[in-house]
């Protein structure tokens, strides 16, 4: 017997494979849909009692080549091979991209955080040694055939599913505004993709390690969404992590625990320290392109306005990271995003757009 909380149905499929492996005739199941993600996949927390698990649906993109869902289980499969703290896979049909997975709980570390019940070096210190071990680990047997679209993190990978996406979703679509055309301007954004992209595949990285990825359960760390797994430089996920507008982390705290991770990392990583610098430099920048261009496009195209809020911080991370990076070895592009009237544009845009969404 299955017993559903009011709410988004459960596909039948995914209810029947949870009460035969979880019911086993103890009692009803219940079966609670849970608050979604940017993307379109479904979440449930399914009890019988004494078990609990989360069960998912993920609508596949294609029937024909490998498929966020079919890299959602390989990759997890490796991970959870590689001893490192995923879910795991209790039941799963990626062909039609259902899955039951071990539950992690409710608590997200941007969640922790804003509770402010443990301090930030603390959290952080336990963040940083989980991306140590997973920058150390994954990369033992990750093959290319796991990724279901591009399997490197490379300079075209950059220009098109980063800085492209940032003049689409932000600048055409939210701004209402482009680039300028401007040859030197062009120049300057391929050599930054250059920069940020990896030219070797000895790395993998998680593109996504935020502050809502990560899960914490009974002190424990779990990392959640690496179905985006590929290779790539480590400083990218470093970035991801100490830039993360759902979590405002002062910049003397993202510098310390920059100088912990490479600490850790030095090891393994196979650069020197300049080489090591630079990348994170560049990879800061075109993270911050990518969330700008993500928050635009989920709350204008996608109607979930929630993630606009994101927008003010994560521009003036925007900003500040150019300074950061050095006016000299981006002139152009720190002119172009220092302009006043875009700041002015953007004040403009997210008071209509927020207003016309009833917000």
């Amino acid at each position: 017997m299955i017993v559903t909380v009011p709410g988004d149905a459960a596909p039948p499929l995914l209810l029947q494979a949870a009460e035969d492996v979880l019911g086993a005739g103890r009692g009803p199941l219940r079966v609670i849909p849970l608050p979604g993600d940017g993307s379109e996949r479904r979440f449930y927390r399914i009890l019988d009692g004494r078990r609990r698990a989360i069960g998912l649906s993920s609508p596949r993109v294609t029937t024909k080549a490998v498929d966020e869902n079919d890299s959602f289980l390989l990759i997890g499969r490796h991970l959870h091979g590689c001893g490192l703290p995923v879910p795991e896979f209790i039941w799963a049909d990626a062909s039609q991209g259902l899955f039951l997975l071990e539950d992690f709980g409710d608590v997200h570390l941007q969640l922790l955080v804003n509770r402010r019940r443990r301090s930030l070096a603390s959290v952080y210190g336990q963040v940083i040694r989980l991306l140590l071990r997973l920058h150390e680990r994954a990369p033992g047997g990750f093959l290319p055939e796991y990724c279901h679209d591009a399997p490197v993190y490379d300079a075209s990978f950059v220009l098109e599913r980063e800085i492209e996406y940032f003049r689409k979703a932000f600048l055409e679509a939210f701004l209402e505004t482009d680039w300028d055309k401007d040859p030197n301007l062009r120049m300057e954004i391929e050599r930054l993709a250059e920069s940020a992209g990896a030219s070797r595949r000895e790395h993998v990285i998680h593109r996504d390690f935020q502050s809502r990825n990560l899960m914490v359960l009974r002190g424990r760390m779990g990392l959640l969404d690496f179905q985006g797994m590929r290779f790539g430089p480590p400083a990218y996920d470093l970035a991801s992590l100490l830039i993360d507008p759902y979590v405002n982390l002062p910049e003397p705290v993202q510098a310390g625990l920059k100088e912990l991770y490479w600490r850790g990392a030095r090891c393994f990583l196979g650069l020197s320290r300049q080489a090591f610098d630079r990348s994170y430099a560049a990879a800061r920048l075109c993270r911050n392109l990518q969330v700008l261009a993500a928050y635009a496009f989920l709350g204008l195209a996608r109607g979930k306005p929630r993630f606009l809020a994101y927008i003010p911080l994560a521009w003036s991370r925007l900003r500040w990271s150019l300074r950061w990076a050095g006016p000299d070895n981006y002139p152009n592009l720190t002119r172009r995003l220092g302009e006043e009237r875009l700041q002015s544009r953007l004040d403009e845009r997210l008071r209509v757009v927020l207003r016309d969404k009833g917000c």
